[in-house]
């Protein structure tokens, strides 16, 4: 055949200029990542948004838990070998929460703790509040049992009395 002839001088000049087989070589895309189908990224994505709502979860539960440990009005000496151990066990679970998403590599460094630091700071301010409150009530408590603002209120009450007892007669 005519065209014979040329597909062996195309050959052997490949073979000279040092062109491979394609064939049987890997290409260079082989080693590069395949990319996910959307059925893999929509459960990369759900994983992520479960991972997240469990977190988000149990740092509210324990949120509350916290909360609830703070308006407590227990004193200290009347608390139970029980509530003293309920308030460790919710320490050492916030702990090991705060270290779990902080080991977390696709959280932000520091996440865990962050959510806890907020925590106390809002609680701060709480107690911040309740101690103003209770300093503005000792104040006025002592304004009026002063010596003096005690005699004013005596004196006070006496000429009501006095002055009754004249209006009366």
């Amino acid at each position: 055949m005519p065209f014979d002839e040329e597909d062996d001088e195309q050959s052997a000049q490949s073979q000279k200029i040092g062109l491979k087989k394609v064939s049987t070589q890997k290409s260079i895309f082989d080693s590069l990542p395949k990319k996910p189908t959307q059925d893999e990224l929509d459960q990369r994505v759900k994983k992520v948004q479960e991972r997240q709502s469990r977190y988000k979860s149990k740092v509210a539960d324990l949120a509350i838990q916290f909360n609830n440990a703070i308006l407590d009005k227990t004193l200290p000496e009347n608390k139970n070998m029980f509530q003293k151990e309920l308030e460790r066990d919710l320490l050492r679970s916030m702990i090991q929460m705060a270290q779990e998403i902080n080991a977390d590599v696709r959280e932000r460094d520091g996440e865990g703790s962050l959510s806890w630091i907020t925590l106390l700071m809002k609680a701060c301010f709480t107690q911040r509040d309740k101690i103003n409150n209770l300093e503005y009530a000792v104040q006025q408590l002592q304004k009026k049992t002063e010596p003096a603002s005690l005699a004013d209120l005596v004196s006070k009450e006496i000429t009501k009395a006095l002055d009754g007892k004249l209006k009366s007669e």
